[in-house]
């Protein structure tokens, strides 16, 4: 990844950078599905109207998967220690990126944006990206914000980071470029590179993997600096950061004032679509209960078609899952309701974790949002709401001291009733998932919850 502006080369280190080694095969191809691959171009800013390249701004790529008919939406989410529209020649996707070979708009098809960091680099360490998300949806005309809750899941889906280099600084200082890709449970698998000069591990629930300190020009494609992330489950939104960290040289630091802004690159691929679409199933309802040694997980379905089975999956860390147990799909477009009873063996943790997979008959599939349940007491009908702020998965949580039926509703800061559901509550710890939080507005929120002819109520803020 080049820098745009800065740092003039001496005839060394342009020897140096004509000797790179460069492997340009057997890395850089999808690992499963049907060989598919994200094509983005002309991006057309879809929110954060006035306020270009900052947090909050979505770009909408008409046909970025042509022959799947799926747009893509990119949401600037975050920005630490870094700069987009402070960067040389700012834009969200640079369609003239040359590769290394330096041909001119070879990386059209890449998503390349450009980043700064947002401060002069001398004499103090400093790292910083930003952070990006990408949902996919069927092609719709015109530039207006997709429907809420309209993403496709894709399945096979390969997240490639290409061009992870950098250069040293003084004797013993670098400036690198990093890449995050969020972990999603079991997903993705880290594949670091095939001939790697980048260093990957996890990192508080991110793959973070650090770039090289050799330079190449364009967007290389090089194996040696692309990180490969790979995920088996399928997906409708990925969420990554790209950034920098610096190091200062430990002598003569004064020397060094930079600011480089760099070229970055990225591509998904190998779409599938589990059945050619989603799966013919509405998943609502799920919620969890846990009670002296047993987990009761429950859900609704509605209009299930050609069905297998509901395969439900416990974890003790949130990332690692194993199955707990199957249960038969009633295949009936009625209302399903379902309940499944984990008798749990001795364990070492505080929370467990549970999701869904739907399973359809041609063993296509679909994961659910993850519920979690505390498994030391609460406070007997004391009601929380977490994560808060959310973006998409809110769940309650309450300890109740016997069964009931639950009455959510959900009221926006006028007091309008937005949103409104039910769930089976069980003696013990209890959480359920509130359903189409993705549909809700920014803001503030007051969930009210009635069971056991008590109402319980608590604030929601909505944030994305």
């Amino acid at each position: 990844m080049k820098k745009i502006f800065t740092l003039s080369f001496t005839l060394l280190a342009l020897i140096s950078l004509n000797a790179q080694v460069c492997t340009t095969s057997g890395f850089d191809v999808c690992d499963a599905g049907t060989g598919v691959v994200s094509d983005f171009r002309n991006a057309v800013q879809i929110a954060g109207t006035g306020a270009p390249l900052t947090v909050g701004a979505k770009y909408k790529f008409n046909n970025a998967i042509p022959s799947l008919n799926l747009d893509a939406v990119i949401s600037i989410d975050a920005m630490v220690n870094a700069t987009m529209a402070g960067a040389a020649s700012p834009s969200i996707d640079d369609d003239a990126a040359a590769d290394e070979t330096g041909i001119a708009s070879s990386q059209i098809a890449l998503f390349a944006p450009r980043i700064a960091p947002n401060q002069i680099l001398s004499c103090s360490n400093k790292s910083g990206y930003v952070e990006f998300t990408v949902k996919f949806y069927t092609h719709y005309s015109g530039n207006a914000m997709p429907t809420p809750g309209a993403e496709m899941a894709v399945s096979n889906l390969n997240f490639l980071h290409f061009d992870m280099d950098g250069s040293m600084q003084g004797s013993d200082g670098w400036f690198k470029e990093i890449g995050y890709a969020k972990i999603n449970g079991a997903d993705p698998v880290n594949y670091g590179a095939a001939a790697s000069e980048l260093l990957s591990g996890n990192n508080n629930g991110w793959f973070l993997t650090t770039g090289s300190i050799n330079e190449r020009n364009g967007v290389s494609r090089c194996s040696e600096v692309i990180e490969k992330s790979v995920y088996f489950f399928p997906q409708s939104s990925i969420t990554f950061r790209m950034g920098y960290d610096y190091k200062a040289p430990s002598a003569n630091c004064s020397s060094i004032s930079i600011q480089p802004t760099r070229q970055y690159g990225s591509r998904f691929g190998c779409f599938n679509l589990p059945a050619g679409g989603p799966l013919p199933v509405s998943l609502i309802n799920l919620a969890a209960n846990y009670n002296s040694g047993k987990s009761n997980i429950t859900w609704t379905s509605l209009q299930e078609h050609n069905l297998d089975s509901y395969e439900i999956q416990r974890s003790y860390d949130g990332i690692n899952f194993e199955v707990a147990g199957n249960v038969k799909a009633n295949n009936l477009t009625s209302l399903q309701e379902y309940k499944f009873t984990d008798n749990l063996p001795t364990f070492n943790s505080k929370y467990i974790y549970y999701r869904v997979r739907v399973v359809d008959l041609d063993y296509s599939m679909k994961l659910t949002n993850t519920v979690s349940i505390k498994v030391a007491d609460w406070k007997t009908n004391e009601m929380i709401i977490s994560p808060n702020p959310s973006s998409s998965g809110a769940q309650i949580k309450i300890k109740t001291a016997k069964a009931a039926t639950g009455d959510i509703s959900v009221f926006d800061a006028t007091g309008k009733l937005v949103l409104k559901q039910q769930a089976a509550l069980f003696a013990g710890n209890n959480s359920v998932v509130l359903n189409n939080v993705t549909q809700l507005a920014e803001g503030y929120y007051t969930v009210r919850l009635i069971a056991n002819n008590e109402t319980y109520s608590s604030k929601l803020l909505i944030w994305k």
